[in-house]
């Protein structure tokens, strides 16, 4: 059985890549509490983040502090990536639970897929399929299939933005399912992935208005790498209210109590009280605020 305990992964380095806990996040946060009502939150991270967003997230989560490995098996992690890679695995094989990226948007629960041992979807481009996407990882503690992928990590060897760049973590995991598809669960695009990374489809998140069909799809990845400069990067409430995208309708719920310069650069951001109303009704203890003890997970690095 999967646990419903929620993982993040997030500031792996001290700049955050350039891409701050903002108000995606925040909203991201937001509606995975709203629809799967977590027993916790856990927010892996090196450095903690901060700012106005962060100021509303940080009470409904349990912040771990951790040293994000630097190599895997002998190799080297050069890239923050896919440090955070291998922290998703570690920790659901520790404790299992639901892996979700900081700019994963859920739409409904997942109680269906909690029955299973391990619940990944396919990712494809112009159709075909080219791997599982590891940005939502649905697993249970000690999961057979996350123990062979991670093995796999012996021979990882991407030194970063290179032709290896998803190597490990689209397809590779893949590849097992096809050699063997035991002891996992594989959803088809439309339950995660239901929007390329394309500049079609981001077009159709962030700027088209045609409503996206939503009647198989749990949650929909925003691909912020791509989206952060033209779409996500200074984003307000007001700016979300204002336009009648896809995405800025989905969010639109969860910053309705929020004036609409909030975050915004020299605004004055005072901590919302109200903001509690957000994620009603999940109660507040749910989310305790200490740090998480280090982890001894047992693996080899």
């Amino acid at each position: 059985m999967i646990p419903k305990i929620i993982h993040l992964c997030f500031g792996m380095s001290p700049d955050f890549g350039g891409k701050p806990w903002s108000l995606v996040h925040h909203v991201c946060l937001a509606s995975a509490i709203k629809r799967i009502k977590p027993s916790e939150v856990l927010l892996h991270c090196t450095y903690e983040p901060d700012g106005p967003w962060w100021d509303l997230s940080r009470s409904f989560v349990t912040v771990c502090k951790m040293k994000a490995p630097d190599k895997i098996f002998g190799n080297p992690l050069r890239h923050v990536a896919h440090r955070a890679d291998i922290v998703r695995l570690e920790q659901l094989l520790q404790t299992g639970g639901i892996y979700l990226d900081a700019d994963v948007f859920v739409h409904r629960d997942f109680d269906s897929l909690l029955g299973n041992s391990t619940v990944m979807g396919e990712e494809c481009e112009n159709g075909a399929t080219v791997g599982l996407g590891n940005s939502v990882i649905l697993a249970e503690p000690q999961a057979p299939f996350l123990k062979r992928w991670y093995a796999e990590y012996r021979w990882f060897r991407s030194g970063g933005l290179d032709r290896y760049w998803d190597e490990h973590s689209v397809r590779v995991p893949y590849c097992l399912a096809k050699q063997s598809g035991d002891h996992i669960t594989i959803l088809p695009d439309t339950a995660f992935f239901s929007v390329p990374c394309t500049s079609e489809g981001l077009s159709k998140l962030f700027q088209s208005p045609e409503p996206i069909e939503l009647s198989t799809e749990y949650a929909s990845h925003l691909w912020e790498t791509l989206a952060w400069d033209p779409f996500l990067q200074n984003l307000t409430p007001g700016k979300v209210r204002a336009q009648q995208t896809n995405f800025h309708q989905w969010a639109r719920p969860f910053i309705e109590m929020l004036p609409d310069n909030y975050g915004s650069q020299g605004a004055e951001c005072a901590r919302v009280e109200t903001v509690n109303h957000l994620y009603s009704p999940v109660p507040n203890e749910l989310f305790p605020r200490e740090l998480c003890p280090p982890v001894d997970t047992g693996f080899p690095v």
